[in-house]
């Protein structure tokens, strides 16, 4: 499987460049008296060039798919493995994570929430490899079989490789070989959310309303990642909210004042959320926070702390970074399977909240082990004290 790599680096100057860039849109308008679209399409020709030199000399290849460690060694049976180091936001390896699937990180669609529907191009795909799940299977759910007619798919972008793309599936042509006919959805702006410039910062839209792109032809089974509930809106738009039951990832370092210049480092950290209500326009959205459980990879559970929970105003929609497809488990998946607790989706999160995860668990175990021993030797001094009144 393929390293997650250099490569994977200059794809993120390449977004922070052109992030930059739109959000200098308006000035060049003035100047120069472009169009919007006009700059759109310099830019992204500018961001493509960039990317397929760059990937040249990195010696990236061209396509990557998800799959499994079994159907790897189905398919490369025979032939000896190579060595697989993951990598962390701050360039450390992660031996840990030895045990992968392989997931699409394409920018082939560049359906993001800023690009214009007859825009979207074809260029190569990266690929980054995170944990197996502890006990449900994922890729089951996004079989050829698992695609239908009027659908709405999240897709990974081609930021860090969260399911922010979304695409109407039209129909499937075939299975095998793969194909079917999609549209990607857009958005120009979040008036319907509020006055907060997010798309022209060069953030990714993932709540509000879209308007479906020009049709296509899609093979790309790998770049999807699961399956969205959708309403239709006025004028033939879609309608994406969080839902009761859904999962999100929450930005946790979110501030109002995000732009074009915000570090990587300070936007790619999330909190795990479980929404409670459904999406309102007056009330907002209601979440919960998820907690990892011990002993586990993926597996979270709701926090007992009920003041922990949050009422995110619709102004703040922009919280919310992208939905996890998530499994409740039932307990008879495997041994020790936690029952009652959500199993997450290791493809719709970064490798860094898992290690983060692990790390924090660690630290906790140690404080507790030093209190524990705390509280044993002021046990011990408490009966030596009590000893020694007994003798005099």
């Amino acid at each position: 499987m393929a390293n997650r790599n250099r490569g994977v680096q200059t794809q993120k100057e390449s977004f922070e460049t052109g992030r930059e860039n739109i959000a200098k849109s308006h000035t060049f308008n003035r100047k120069r008296e472009l169009s919007q679209l006009e700059l759109r399409n310099m830019l992204i020709e500018k961001a493509k060039k960039d990317i397929r030199l760059k990937l040249m000399d990195c010696s990236i290849p061209s396509a990557v798919s998800k799959i499994s460690e079994k159907e790897m060694e189905k398919k490369e049976k025979g032939k000896q493995k190579a060595p697989l180091n993951s990598m962390n936001s701050d360039g450390n390896k992660c031996p840990e994570f030895v045990d992968t699937n392989t997931r699409a990180h394409t920018d082939s669609s560049l359906a993001n929430s800023n690009d214009d529907p007859d825009t979207k191009g074809t260029d190569p795909s990266l690929s980054m490899t995170v944990p197996d799940p502890d006990f449900h299977d994922f890729d089951k759910d996004r079989t050829e079989k698992s695609f239908g007619d009027n659908q709405v798919w999240a897709a990974y972008d081609d930021d860090d490789g969260m399911p922010r793309y979304y695409a109407m599936i039209h129909s499937v042509i075939s299975t095998k070989p793969f194909r079917m006919q999609i549209s990607w959805l857009n958005s120009k702006n979040n008036r319907e959310l509020g006055p907060l410039n997010w798309i022209g910062s060069g953030f990714y839209k993932t709540s509000g309303v879209f308007w479906i792109g020009k049709h296509e032809v899609s093979e790309s089974l790998n770049s999807f990642s699961h399956k969205v509930k959708w309403a239709k809106g006025t004028r033939g738009t879609v309608q994406i909210y969080p839902r009761r039951g859904d999962v999100w990832a929450l930005y946790r370092n979110w501030s109002p004042d995000w732009n074009e210049l915000t570090p990587d480092e300070v936007i790619h950290k999330y909190d795990m959320v479980e929404v409670l209500e459904d999406y309102d326009e007056e009330r907002g959205v209601t979440v919960t926070p998820l907690v990892k459980v011990a002993g586990f990879k993926t597996v979270f559970c709701r926090n007992s702390d009920s003041s922990k929970t949050k009422a995110i105003p619709r102004e703040e929609l922009f919280r919310l970074s992208h939905q996890v497809p998530s499994y409740l488990l039932t307990g008879q998946e495997g041994l020790n399977a936690p029952k009652g607790c959500l199993e997450l989706d290791p493809a719709s999160m970064p490798l860094e909240l898992l290690k983060v995860f692990a790390q924090v668990q660690d630290e906790e175990m140690g404080e507790n082990a030093e209190k524990t021993k705390d509280t044993l030797g002021d046990l011990r001094n408490l009966l030596k004290n009590s000893w020694w009144k007994m003798v005099k």
